[in-house]
């Protein structure tokens, strides 16, 4: 799969904000917009359908459209359908945001939109543009909403405490055995903590589900549970946890695992940063909706659509990824559906 370092920042962000479709004439628009003002046309949703088409089908292969996702029979495509609906509704809401907030894109950036709907057009192809009824202009004109709404995201998380401290963030490896009685779970204590005890096996012998090596993050379990592990030293066991109508025992493996604790903390800053992002726009998208739904969205069809070789995102990343917005870290890395 083709990588994209900023692909998708906007559906992170929006803790999966989506994507997909297929296609029809450029004068077919759908019914809903922003105070009046129409949602994309069917040219720039079949430049995001089609992109996702070949990024699927790269890994998956065409089945992967009739699998089913749930116990009601819906199915991979149709899931991502409504996906890709509701990440262009988002991208219109974001950029109109972008725009009352007067964000613009500077002259160089204008420059590197031209470029990145030049090549998009030109690696689509004449046929395949004249089919999907997608022009510069078009692709322009969504570059330039999909840039804007990063913009949105970096203006509105500028002044978010981002801060995540060690304690905050800190894993450690344990094992855990959990028992459904207190007695039994006082005897198996019991049995740990005599001189010479064979933790595996009085656990084997004892414990109904033994979890060896799990990673622990705060937040995970109840607060007893939480303080009692936290506080072990490697090698470690603890006492008798009631947790859930459950009862655990602890032996520490590894009381601070630096890797996954710098991972962990990265995404607990990813997480601070979305709610900072939210609070402001939820408020904006609450005042701004995007009203009516057009029938034709039934009509569109994923696997049927028209397979290409450009790739959207991977466009904006070539030619607007390096003099823009701040890419920021690995967490803001995305995927549509995924």
């Amino acid at each position: 799969m083709k990588n994209r370092n900023r692909a998708l920042k906007i559906a992170a962000v929006l803790s999966a904000v989506l994507l997909t479709l297929g296609g029809c004439k450029a004068k077919d628009v759908f019914s809903s917009g922003i105070k009046g003002e129409k949602e994309y046309k069917k040219a720039e949703t079949m430049a995001i359908v089609t992109t996702e088409r070949l990024r699927y089908e790269e890994v998956y292969s065409e089945k992967v459209w009739q699998a089913a996702v749930d116990n009601r029979g819906t199915t991979f495509e149709a899931a991502l359908l409504e996906q890709i609906h509701a990440f262009l509704r988002e991208v219109k809401l974001m950029s109109a945001m972008a725009k009352q907030e007067n964000l613009t894109l500077s002259g160089k950036e204008k420059e590197q939109v031209q470029h990145a709907a030049a090549e998009y057009r030109k690696e689509l192809g004449d046929v395949l543009a004249e089919e999907l009824s997608i022009s510069e202009k078009e692709m322009e004109e969504l570059y330039t909403d999909y840039w804007l709404s990063e913009k949105l995201v970096e203006k509105l998380t500028e002044d978010a405490n981002l801060e995540v401290s060690d304690s905050e963030a800190k894993v450690i490896t344990v094992s855990q055995l959990e028992i459904s009685q207190r007695e039994a779970a006082e005897e198996l204590l019991a049995k740990l903590q005599e001189e010479g005890a064979d933790f595996t096996a009085a656990a084997k012998e004892y414990a109904e589900n033994i979890e060896a090596n799990r990673q622990l993050c705060r937040g995970e379990m109840g607060k007893e549970y939480e303080e009692e592990a936290f506080s072990l030293s490697e090698g470690e066991i603890s006492g008798v946890i009631e947790d859930s109508g459950k009862f655990y025992i602890l032996k520490c493996v590894d009381d601070y695992d630096e890797a996954a604790t710098k991972l962990n903390k990265e995404k607990i800053a990813s997480e601070k940063k979305n709610e900072a992002f939210l609070r402001r726009y939820q408020s904006f998208k609450g005042e701004t909706p995007l009203t009516g739904e057009d029938p034709i969205w039934q009509e569109i069809s994923i696997s049927k659509s028209p397979r290409v070789t450009a790739d959207f995102f991977e466009i904006f990343e070539q030619f607007c990824g390096d003099e823009g917005v701040s890419t920021g870290d690995s967490e803001w890395k995305g995927s549509i559906g995924g």
